[in-house]
């Protein structure tokens, strides 16, 4: 009889990626090779940059406008004016929705139950970067809609490591809704953070529903790549999501938690509060921790307790 002859181990598994990628269609979610498949992937949906316009210059005793060097070339930021003394640490914050631009929003004053102006960072003497990406105000590149835009963040923490008054041990990430979910995909190629604090991200951005953009044509790989369960199994950086427990993404919870397995990923529920009402109390009870805890202090994870008495508080203003 001829001998059977076994095909190499992961042959199978590579034939069904080449198929899944090529022939536009896959019914399960990327494998852990999902981060190797992003390096090359190419994308086919993209929208158009808006009309060109600079980022609204912002009150000198908040921010500078910058240019950050990213994969496309230069784009905008707003980030804290540099100040001279001990170095300070720092967080790099993604706001919602689907337009990643920069302006008034950062500084205008916000009601306290849609605070979404990461103001309590720069208000606890951190240094406060807010990157504009690709497609968006007067920077390159077209809207791709958690791709590409992953990789101007992790080019906007490269670029604050290297500020003379930052601590490059003691660099953060956040975001807020589709900047949380942004953030997860970001945080698993940005192994230098000190931690990652999500605020009501998704698993899988197929839940935001129909959008107005060309995420609306997302399937296959086309939304696999997009989507964080596809990337949270490689997060080597401490990360915690956290959403308010009445109305928001809670859903996501347990996707994500199954998708991570081992990684450093923990979730926080906040009673009381809402996808939008959680900002104020619980960004200013950890841009506190941040601001005090020590670059060899093991990473702050918020505590069920603490924002507790955050909300608490917040009821009592």
């Amino acid at each position: 009889m001829p001998r059977t002859v076994k095909p190499p181990p992961g042959t199978k598994l590579l034939a069904c990626l080449v198929t899944c990628l090529f022939a536009g269609a896959c019914s399960r979610p990327a494998p852990p090779t999902s981060m190797t498949l992003r390096k090359t992937f190419r994308t086919q949906l993209k929208d158009p940059a808006g009309f060109p316009a600079s980022a609204h210059l912002p009150p000198v005793s908040a921010f500078e406008v910058v240019r950050y060097p990213a994969p496309l070339g230069s784009n905008a930021a707003y980030v804290s004016p540099v100040r001279e003394g001990a170095r300070r640490p720092a967080m790099v914050w993604i706001h919602g929705g689907f337009d990643w631009g920069i302006g008034p929003l950062a500084w205008v004053p916000a009601k306290r139950d849609n605070d979404q102006s990461a103001r309590a960072f720069r208000d606890a003497g951190m240094v406060l970067m807010l990157p504009s990406l690709r497609g968006a105000n007067d920077n390159p590149g077209e809207r791709e809609y958690f791709l590409g835009e992953a990789d101007d963040v992790v080019a906007a923490i490269d670029f604050l490591a290297r500020r003379p008054d930052v601590d490059p041990a003691r660099i953060y990430l956040g975001g807020h809704s589709t900047g949380g979910t942004l953030a997860l995909i970001a945080a698993a190629h940005a192994p230098r953070l000190k931690g990652v604090y999500a605020f009501g991200p998704v698993h899988d951005v197929s839940v935001y529903g129909k959008t107005g953009t060309a995420l609306d044509r997302a399937t296959g790989p086309e939304l696999w790549m997009r989507n964080p369960v596809s990337f949270v199994e490689s997060l080597r950086v401490p990360t915690q999501i956290i959403e308010g427990a009445e109305e928001g993404n809670t859903d996501a919870f347990e996707p994500l938690r199954e998708a991570a397995k081992g990684a450093p990923l923990s979730f926080l529920a906040v009673p009381g509060a809402t996808h939008f009402s959680v900002l104020a109390p619980v960004t200013e009870l950890l841009a506190r921790k941040l601001a005090e805890a020590p670059a060899e202090a093991p990473t702050v994870v918020l505590t069920d307790a603490e924002v507790r008495e955050a909300m608490r508080v917040e009821r009592d203003r």
